[in-house]
């Protein structure tokens, strides 16, 4: 059989769509500047695992290329063929030739791409009702997991604050028993769809899959999968979703900075330690295999600014788990362990292990509002760059009127009555009029601030 020419071979690759090749045989669907779909190499259970980088994307950043992350399944569009349709390199170019009308050889190629093979119908998802949380949230002081956390060296404010950042996360009791406590995973809109049972001993370390003996120990569980064995539910009819813990929080405060950690546990003390909701909010992974693209795509389309927080010896994987999501708004931050970090804290330390040292130490955050806040003893280095600055008094004025707005559309911004009997809102009132009065008469009522 003659060899087919090299530049008929350079021809083909160029005009060679990964995304065209594979969307033969997957679907797939936007996710940033890449695209996804479940990876046809294995028995995929998660729409994200599979990559595929359009032509679009440059050479050097690996443009024109699938990738799974699971089975590691990767190359360009003639390796995909090769694997998936067991083609010899000769026939895979052929069948690039067909699809593409470039004539390759005389050689007939008897096959036809399939159409994409269609999704199963997805199950009704199960979720639960607001009440259930609620409920679930009383007698919380008795579990270990919230007396140790009170146990912590915390400062005046940050003791006041965390009967309301637990409240704020929605922890919860476990059926199993005190040592057991419960972090519910909420939509964006406020949904229930499940709760993490975890095991704790009282010095606020997890209980793991093994004892000490090595023996498999009963330490984690699920809401979904406690209702199945009690059968007030068949699995087999409902579809069990899950969500980065704290997501109903993204609503709540809009223009926070989103920072993201491994653990539950270390979102709450973080989320604890600096305290500015409004400025940056903490959210749980539940682990490295939850960081998936379907969970960090409302945040990319939101356009918000995402921290990744890996633990002192999980750069790398945290890395390349940022590089698969392949957004810019989506970056793994380090900066604290490099100006923070000390040896005392240990290789696999996270960033609320060397909070909790800081703490015992004196060296107590100070909450500038900026993003993730600053040390008094570190500089702005420990911050990463793109952290939203303090707003000035104009801008803190100028939110007031627009929310005022946003409640009294037709009225001036002025606050009540029973507002005013707080004398820093008095002072704010007249603030307000002053500019007011001069904007309208120079501006047309136009409200302007100064950066």
């Amino acid at each position: 059989m003659p060899k087919i020419p090299d530049e008929v071979v350079r021809r083909v690759l160029d005009r060679a769509k990964i995304e065209d090749v594979v969307g033969d045989f997957v679907d797939l669907r936007k996710a940033g500047v890449n695209m996804t779909g479940i990876c046809p190499f294995h028995d995929d259970q998660h729409d994200g695992n599979f990559i595929v980088r359009p032509s679009s994307i440059p050479e050097a950043r690996h443009g024109n290329t699938y990738r799974c992350f699971v089975c590691d399944a990767k190359g360009g569009p003639v390796q995909f063929l090769m694997a998936h349709e067991r083609l010899s390199f000769p026939d895979a170019i052929r069948w690039l030739g067909k699809k593409y009308n470039e004539p390759v050889d005389d050689i007939p190629l008897n096959y036809t791409p399939p159409p994409p093979r269609p999704k199963p119908a997805p199950l009704p998802r199960l979720t639960f009702k607001r009440e259930t949380v609620k409920n679930s949230m009383k007698g919380i002081e008795q579990t270990l997991f919230i007396k140790y956390l009170r146990s912590l060296p915390w400062d005046d404010e940050q003791r006041a604050r965390l009967s309301d950042v637990l409240r704020l996360y929605c922890v919860a009791t476990c059926p199993h028993g005190p040592e057991w406590i419960a972090f519910w995973q909420i939509t964006y809109d406020g949904v229930p769809l499940t709760a993490k049972y975890m095991k704790y001993h009282p010095d606020g370390h997890r209980m793991k899959g093994r004892d000490q003996h090595g023996n498999k120990v009963f330490a984690s569980d699920w809401e979904h999968a406690w209702r199945a064995r009690q059968k007030q539910y068949d699995p087999d009819k409902w579809g069990v979703h899950n969500a980065l813990f704290g997501e109903h929080l993204l609503k709540k405060y809009p223009n926070a900075i989103v920072n993201v950690v491994e653990s539950e546990k270390t979102a709450i003390i973080m989320a604890n330690y600096y305290g500015d909701f409004d400025s940056q909010i903490w959210l749980s992974c539940g682990g490295l295999q939850w960081l998936q693209l379907d969970k960090f795509q409302p945040l990319i389309d939101q356009g918000r600014t995402v921290w990744l927080w890996p633990d002192k010896d999980g750069r790398d994987k945290w890395q390349e788990v940022a590089d698969k999501l392949g957004s810019e708004k989506v970056r793994v931050y380090t900066n604290f362990f490099d100006t923070c970090w000390r040896e005392e804290d240990g290789d696999k330390a996270d960033v609320a292990d060397i909070a909790i040292r800081m703490m015992r130490t004196g060296d107590k955050p100070r909450h500038t509002g900026d993003g993730q806040g600053e040390t008094a003893t570190k500089s702005t280095e420990a911050l990463p760059h793109g952290t939203n600055p303090a707003p000035t008094s104009d801008q803190l004025i100028q939110r007031a009127i627009d929310e005022w707005k946003l409640v009294h559309p037709n009225n001036e911004p002025f606050l009540d009555e029973i507002e005013m009997a707080n004398p820093r809102v008095r002072m704010w009132r007249e603030t307000l009029r002053q500019r007011y009065n001069f904007n309208k008469r120079h501006n047309g009522g136009t409200i302007h601030t100064t950066d």
